[in-house]
């Protein structure tokens, strides 16, 4: 076996260090294109996807697991729930009662995926502004769109790490 020289390449991965959060520029219309295609299955996906990388940001908001899981619980339970109807009315097999206890989950459920996708919003606006020293005027401050944010939930949220983060540490790297 030849040992390789002192020039070969690593055997190890090596990080990029221009790249300390962790997340990609990803195209909207791709991302809308999946959405379509997996019947929203790439809504919990990007979640659980982009978390790691939101949290490296520099933002004292981190985003926790639990809310996380919380909505996976939800597309699990509709997933065996529409399973278990099998295309008969869902009142038929869980009461009415058990409608109003699903309905009423799912709402839990998108109320706190809307709480986070702000907390997002918040955690992109801290990692965009400039550390200035306290008190400066002439800081400019990155401000999103909450209507965007409430409107286009993900989708406003990953434009905004394209333009932003990802945008922004490019930049910085030339």
């Amino acid at each position: 076996m030849i040992e390789p020289g002192p020039y070969a390449p690593p055997k190890s991965n090596v990080a990029d260090p221009t790249d300390s959060h962790g997340l990609k520029q990803r195209r909207v219309l791709v991302m809308i294109v999946f959405f379509i295609i997996t019947f929203g299955i790439y809504y919990p996906v990007w979640w659980f996807r982009r978390r790691p990388g939101l949290n490296r940001l520099n933002s004292p908001k981190k985003l926790a697991l639990w809310p996380l899981l919380l909505m996976a619980a939800m597309f699990a339970m509709q997933f065996v729930l529409a399973f278990a109807a099998g295309g008969a009315p869902l009142v038929e097999v869980i009461g009415t009662g058990g409608v109003l206890a699903e309905s009423l989950f799912r709402l839990a459920v998108g109320v706190l995926m809307l709480m986070q996708a702000f907390r997002i919003k918040d955690i992109i606006e801290d990692h965009a502004t400039p550390d200035t020293e306290p008190g400066g005027m002439f800081a400019e401050r990155v401000t999103l769109s909450g209507v965007m944010t409430f409107f286009l939930s993900i989708f406003y949220l990953q434009w905004a790490i394209n333009r932003y983060v990802v945008g922004s540490a490019s930049e910085d790297s030339r």
